[in-house]
């Protein structure tokens, strides 16, 4: 797909113009008043828009912000529906179950899990995530018969070969799987096109722009779940901007921006600090993501009215905007951070107060 900006009658009135590249070869041109790039994390619009903006402004350059779960590779590991929980075959999984199953082998690079999904559709297969390190022994495995292997040294209580086809073994083998994405905005939402002031040939409201949705807009790793609900309420916002300016473009997409990215900016921070540390990445660092974690519940728990409950759990209200959730957590932060310093004060002074009546 290509798209240019078009002027009309040599007036600095511009149009869109998209030239898609068909399977059988051919090339179907359009001139749309609207385009909405919702093409995922290499979206072809926003680079586009990033070609056009510059060198001027970074406002469709992803901004990145790291976070534990960065860059983890991940497959997916097919199963029946309800497969043998052990060798004697006499337990089986239930759908409406979730299983976390633990492996027997020791080690960052040979330490692996199956965390699975429950699913109402009792006769729907089940999905086995597959997530570590990009140097894990799981990614050097080649074919089926050294899938077995490593599997049934992982998970002696599991009957391996009862539970994997040898065509789901040698498909997951073959696969090259996916990473994470590290947590990533873009502050710049849309595009207007250059419009005449006074043009008498195109009304303003038929005023030509580009929008940006979705993973075009933010990306980020699964930890909080919030991938197809963000997106969603992207178009809602979409549509509600649409709605109070009439459909006049040169209004409603200043406007979606203008609400949307406080809410963008957000989501990014909380996907990059919320639940990290959920794939057993490190276990020191996951033992201080725990106690921080234990530590904010606790205490919203005994004094609510000062602190905040965690990320994790205040993402899950849904009248709640990210917006309102980072300021949230930001808020207990800052909490922890006055009442620390005062008790180290304290502390410094009963030290210096024990100090002095010594001497």
């Amino acid at each position: 797909m290509q798209i240019n900006k078009k002027a009309i009658n040599n007036s600095k009135q511009e149009n869109l113009e998209v030239f898609v590249h068909t399977e059988n070869g051919k090339v179907v041109t359009f001139e749309p008043y609207l385009l909405v790039g919702c093409d995922g994390l290499h979206s072809i619009v926003r680079n586009t828009l990033k070609d056009w903006d510059k060198p001027t402004s970074d406002r469709f350059e992803m901004k990145l912000f790291p976070s534990p779960s960065s860059c983890l590779r991940y497959k997916v590991l097919t199963l029946p529906p309800n497969f043998p929980l052990v060798h004697s075959s006499n337990e089986h999984a239930v759908s409406t179950m979730a299983y976390a199953i633990p492996g027997a082998l020791r080690g960052r690079k040979r330490s692996v899990s199956l965390g699975i999904l429950p699913l109402k559709n009792p006769d729907e297969p089940r999905s086995a995530n597959i997530i570590k390190y990009p140097d894990h022994q799981i990614w050097e495995l080649k074919n089926s018969e050294e899938l077995y292997n490593f599997f049934e040294k992982a998970f002696p209580q599991l009957p391996i070969r009862q539970i994997v086809s040898p065509e789901e073994a040698e498909r997951f083998a073959k696969s090259e799987g996916a990473y994470f994405p590290i947590p990533q905005y873009c502050s710049g939402l849309h595009l207007l096109l250059m419009h005449e002031p006074g043009c008498l040939e195109i009304p303003q409201s038929s005023s030509s722009g580009i929008i940006l949705l979705g993973d075009a807009i933010h990306c980020f790793p699964p930890d909080i779940g919030q991938g197809v609900n963000s997106a969603l309420e992207d178009v809602y916002i979409l549509n509600e901007a649409l709605s109070q300016s009439n459909d006049e473009l040169s209004r409603s997409l200043p406007l979606y921006e203008s609400l949307r990215l406080p809410d963008t900016k957000a989501l990014v921070y909380l996907a990059q600090t919320a639940y990290p540390w959920q794939y057993n990445q490190n276990s020191l660092g996951k033992l201080v993501w725990y106690v921080n974690f234990f530590l904010r519940l606790l205490l919203s728990r005994l004094l609510p009215f000062i602190f905040n409950p965690p990320a994790f759990f205040l993402i899950q209200n849904y009248q709640l905007s990210y917006q309102q959730i980072w300021v949230m957590v930001q808020r207990t932060t800052k909490t922890f951070y006055i009442l620390s310093i005062i008790f180290l004060c304290g502390l410094l002074a009963l030290v210096l107060k024990d100090l002095v009546s010594i001497y």
